[in-house]
């Protein structure tokens, strides 16, 4: 894969106060320049929203007919020094990571490495199901559709084990509670099974190539994996949750080292303008700046509704055809087909939506653990980029 250089960012550090919230605003000039006046319906909403649920610091990336035209930063990325977030702020993503290890997976596709309903067993010899039939059907399409027959998260050990190959092993344990290919059951463990398929296909490290052949060629160049590298960076917003007494309390990070081995699943660590450039391809047939990362084909196979998502997943806000694809959710909101995902680790919040028919995004990442602040934050913009 042809290595793209980082693209330039002017970022400017003006704070504007925000009404009697008291919120920091982190101005950040773009590719695409734009005035705050262009969006003040999108500043009130994450002022108002961010006060209502107790929401430390937020980014927010809009793009609109194709390209980047607002990136903000909200709030602060520490309290203790009230350091703001800015453009440039790194958070974790949740379960967005498995949208990367997805697309990963197509990529090996488009080279004929891998394919993605042969067994998964032909990559991974070793590997032991609870019902051996199961084991000799399993797909790549079943794990990253997460219609794999395995159980839900829920199911599984509380204690993740620390390293890939001890997850893998819990594989041979854990009963089938559906018959594959017939139900969503969100299991973030099967991600990691993918990745596994990955790292044996390439060689090399889930990580390794997902900088290599994601990270890279986008210009993500502050991403990272797992909490030790988020902990380590110089611009990172520390997690937070809200305490009905106490208040905003920080997150330990040893709370996050699980995201060490379950990386693939929810791991991955990027700013809201490593994000964006992330929408951008996902919305623009599979190529950035000029290079192509995937080809249109696989990417419509990324985005194409797998199974149907039962009534339990269903968001507050109403949507039609909720579905799940691979490494994406998919659904129907007020007349347009979005694509979405929703992330969430201790002291971390993350949203992304795209209407790929309008090139139109939305990407909003936060230090506190407010489900309700991401959901009606990227559902209202939505509808204000579609106006």
């Amino acid at each position: 894969m042809s290595r793209v250089k980082t693209m330039i960012r002017r970022r400017c550090g003006a704070l504007l106060a925000v009404g009697a919230v008291g919120i920091a605003i982190a101005v950040v000039t773009t590719s695409h320049p734009v005035s705050a006046a262009d969006f003040p319906a999108a500043d009130a909403l994450m002022s108002r929203l961010m006060s209502t649920d107790n929401v430390p610091g937020a980014a927010l990336a809009l793009i609109k007919d194709g390209r980047i035209v607002l990136e903000r930063g909200y709030g602060f990325r520490d309290l203790a020094t009230h350091a703001p977030v800015t453009a440039a702020t790194l958070f974790n993503i949740g379960s967005i990571s498995k949208s990367f290890t997805a697309l990963g997976i197509v990529q090996l596709v488009d080279q004929q490495q891998v394919e993605l309903d042969t067994p998964v067993i032909k990559y991974l010899p070793e590997l032991r199901l609870s019902d051996p039939q199961a084991a000799r059907a399993l797909t790549l399409r079943q794990l990253l559709s997460h219609t794999s027959g395995l159980p839900a998260d829920e199911q599984w050990p509380a204690q993740v084990p620390p390293t890939r190959e001890a997850i893998v092993d819990e594989f041979a344990s854990m009963p089938l509670t559906a018959k594959p290919g017939t139900r969503f059951q969100y299991c973030s463990r099967c991600i990691v099974l993918a990745a596994c398929v990955l790292e044996r296909i390439t060689g090399g490290s889930w990580e390794a190539y997902t900088r290599a052949h994601i990270f890279e060629p986008l210009g993500m160049g502050t991403a990272s994996f797992g909490p030790d590298a988020l902990e380590r960076a110089p611009n990172v917003a520390r997690p937070y949750r809200h305490d009905a007494v106490l208040g905003d309390v920080p997150v330990p990070w040893g709370r996050l080292q699980y995201l060490e081995s379950l990386a693939p699943a929810g791991g991955i660590n990027a700013s809201v303008d490593d994000m964006a450039h992330y929408a951008l391809l996902q919305i623009g047939n599979g190529t950035s700046s000029g290079v192509r990362l995937v080809s249109a084909q696989m990417l419509t196979e990324l985005h194409r509704p797998e199974i149907a998502v039962g009534e339990d997943w269903t968001p507050s806000a109403r949507v039609e055809n909720l579905h799940y694809a691979l490494g994406w959710f998919t659904a129907d909101v007020n007349g347009a087909h979005i694509l979405y995902h929703f992330g969430g680790n201790p002291g971390f919040r993350a949203a992304i939506a795209l209407v790929p028919s309008a090139k139109a995004g939305v990407v909003i990442l936060t230090n506190g653990e407010s489900n309700a602040f991401t959901d009606a934050a990227s559902r209202s913009l939505i509808k204000q980029l579609l106006r």
